[in-house]
């Protein structure tokens, strides 16, 4: 099954674009689902129905769905979320307050996505469209894995004995609740579902990530920055989509000066997300709502292209042995040295770029050594290892 998922800031028009690209497959004869994981869903608005929680027939070959978070949320979290909320409202916090904190940022977008799992699994659909949350949303979202196995490693099997052995005695003494062996069986079943759902994610030959911005400064800016964070966490981005692009059309003095600050950034996009393909969408004189005009609109955006098809398939993260040495490569387009930190800690590379924090666990053949050298060139940041 083909995965594509949408993402890009707040009002770019992603959903608009994510409709259009299924509605495209669709005509194109795969079987298509689109579904919407923003908590915040537009995904009815784009194509002009009613849609909800469980998937709709919209036309031939296309099925719409809009995840119902806290379902979800409950589903996958809430034996877990029960206990720390006991646990929170145990050491002093309001009902409502342990509940907030009971739910961690991503966790929510994060669930909506395990539904994709069980469509992959079960062949359900040719492809599979996914309207993200904007893109801080959706970067922390692609990242909670990586959090989850670093405890799941670390901490997980040595905790859960610890507590087996000292909970009859410690709950009396410190009038503490403490896990149950039930609370670990869920956060065990958790970890394997969401470890599945990254192996999937991170194929390039199945799924892709695809940015959705307007020609603005702030706009690409932030796309370059989730550019960075999405490479860095493993996940492929195959194409970028440039949208509400003045059209030529437009006669009129005041909009002139808008053409040309637009024609600047897009030559600007093309520079900072090269070699990637650059498909851009005009702005329309309406709302591109409903089957026909989603259609009109991949007409302008895609063209004779399928849509479905993966554009680009270099992975982020690439590995590579120069005689007795390793070098490890990441592209992060964008990144300066000042917003950057690198060191190893026992088998583990760590890697921050700005606000993100990476724990990659380094292959065998990496893990006794140590990094000789780091510096960029171009956009990649290369990486060194030695003795």
């Amino acid at each position: 099954m083909r995965i594509i998922l949408y993402t890009g800031k707040g009002g770019v028009g992603k959903t608009t674009v994510s409709a259009a690209t299924a509605v495209r497959c669709a005509e194109l004869g795969k079987k298509t689902v689109v579904m919407s994981t923003d908590p915040a869903h537009s995904l009815a608005d784009s194509l002009d129905c009613k849609i909800g929680a469980k998937p709709k027939k919209i036309s031939d070959n296309l099925t719409a769905e809009e995840i119902n978070v806290n379902e979800e949320l409950k589903k996958n979290w809430g034996r877990i979320q029960k206990y720390v909320t006991k646990f929170l409202k145990s050491r002093g916090f309001e009902d409502l307050v342990a509940e907030e904190f009971a739910v961690f940022p991503g966790m929510e977008e994060l669930f909506s996505l395990l539904k994709l799992r069980e469509y992959f699994e079960n062949e359900s659909y040719d492809v599979a469209i996914i309207d993200c949350a904007p893109t801080a949303n959706t970067v922390r979202m692609l990242s909670m894995p990586d959090v989850i196995r670093w405890y799941m490693d670390r901490f997980f099997d040595i905790e859960r004995r610890i507590v087996r052995t000292v909970r009859p005695i410690a709950e009396r003494i410190v009038k503490v609740p403490l896990p149950t062996d039930d609370v670990y069986s869920s956060v065990e079943e958790l970890f394997h579902k969401v470890e599945g759902m990254k192996e999937i994610l991170t194929n390039p030959k199945n799924s892709s990530i695809r940015l959705v911005f307007n020609p603005e400064k702030m706009v690409i800016k932030e796309s370059q920055r989730a550019y960075s964070y999405l490479n860095l966490f493993g996940f492929t981005v195959d194409a970028v989509i440039a949208n509400r692009i003045y059209p030529a059309e437009i006669a009129d003095s005041y909009f002139e000066r808008w053409r040309a600050v637009q024609a600047k950034y897009l030559a600007e996009a093309k520079t900072i997300f090269d070699p990637l393909p650059m498909f851009m969408g005009k702005l329309f004189d309406r709302e591109m709502v409903g089957l026909k005009l989603l259609h009109a609109f991949a007409d302008n955006v895609f063209g004779d292209t399928d849509p479905s098809q993966v554009f680009y398939k270099e992975p982020p993260i690439k590995t590579k042995q120069t005689n007795e040495r390793y070098m490890m490569s990441i592209h992060l387009p964008g990144t300066e040295k000042k917003d950057l930190n690198i060191w190893v800690l026992g088998e583990e590379l760590i890697v921050e770029v700005s606000n993100y924090r990476r724990n990659i666990l380094l292959p065998r053949s990496l893990a006794q050594t140590q990094i000789v050298e780091a510096k960029f060139e171009g956009d990649s940041l290369n990486i060194t290892f030695g003795k």
